[in-house]
């Protein structure tokens, strides 16, 4: 095929952009800049979560200003976590996902939804494909020298080597129908006290999760619904799963799956200190 000049010229550009993205993309961290230490601390992201995280609302517009994330940043991009417990482990990927999330929201800040940071949408209205053109798919940043995904990060890392439904109600997707981001970093020797308070003060808030709704209904989060399999795959192993954290009459009632179950709608306005704008809503 024969090309014009013009059109030579217009190739090697875009080829060259390709290249020069892939590159920013896919880089990796040399070896020798990347250690695996047996302990890592996180106070530097506890640092910043004190300093910007009230009752699970984050100060977007301080955090943007103050540039708080970036040593801790540097410090994820150059740890290998695999020489760490179980523990140091998971709760090193979840502050890494809470903190990429910061990440991605502060460098496109302000937003009024995460799901605005789609780079496809129609009239202003987010048109998500999930691992196609998600928010959850964009390259945010490096931990343990590579670049990384939201979407890697929960689904090919912390679900299938963990194991733990109860990450679902601490890793953090900057929405307002989401878990509460906590005001401190998870650490390993106080790991499975950190998940019960989680688990605990998002199945007892009325606004994400009605349990009950009604005598014999209970509506949750679609948390439940989108990973029904991390959950048992029922809702009757639902019921089970939620009955440990429920007293009397519901907790005995869950236990024998007596009631049915629905969803709540899901608000995915950014859970900003700032006002809120008008709700974003997700009908999947």
């Amino acid at each position: 095929m024969l090309f014009s000049g013009s059109s030579t010229r217009l190739l090697l550009i875009l080829l060259s952009f390709s290249a020069c993205t892939s590159a920013r993309v896919d880089r990796v961290v040399a070896p020798s800049s990347v250690t695996a230490p047996t302990t890592f601390n996180h106070g530097l992201f506890d640092a910043v979560l004190q300093a910007h995280v009230t009752d699970g609302y984050v100060d977007y517009a301080g955090l943007q200003a103050s540039d708080a994330l970036t040593p801790y940043l540097a410090q994820l991009a150059a740890t290998d976590p695999s020489a760490l417990s179980r523990e140091g482990q998971l709760a090193f990927w979840m502050n890494a996902y809470n903190a990429l999330t910061l990440k991605l929201v502060v460098d496109n800040y302000p937003t009024a939804s995460i799901l605005r940071l789609s780079p496809v949408g129609i009239r202003g209205i987010p048109f998500v494909i999930p691992r196609v053109n998600s928010p959850f798919e964009v390259k945010v940043g490096e931990v343990g020298g590579q670049v990384r995904t939201l979407d890697e990060i929960e689904h090919d890392i912390i679900r299938p080597q963990f194991n733990e439904p109860r990450i679902h109600f601490a890793i953090v997707c900057a929405a307002v129908s989401c878990p509460p981001l906590r005001s401190e970093a998870y650490v390993a020797d106080r790991l499975d006290e950190q998940l019960e308070d989680q688990a605990r003060i998002f199945l007892n808030n009325p606004d994400k999760n009605r349990i009950p709704a009604r005598e014999n209904k209970v509506e949750v989060s679609k948390i439940f619904k989108w990973f029904k399999e991390d959950f048992g795959d029922s809702d009757q192993a639902l019921q089970a799963f939620l009955a440990p954290y429920f007293e009397g009459e519901v907790a005995a009632g869950l236990r024998e799956g007596a009631y049915d179950v629905g969803y709540t709608s899901y608000d995915w306005s950014l859970n900003d200190q700032a006002e809120l704008t008008e709700p974003v809503a997700d009908d999947r």
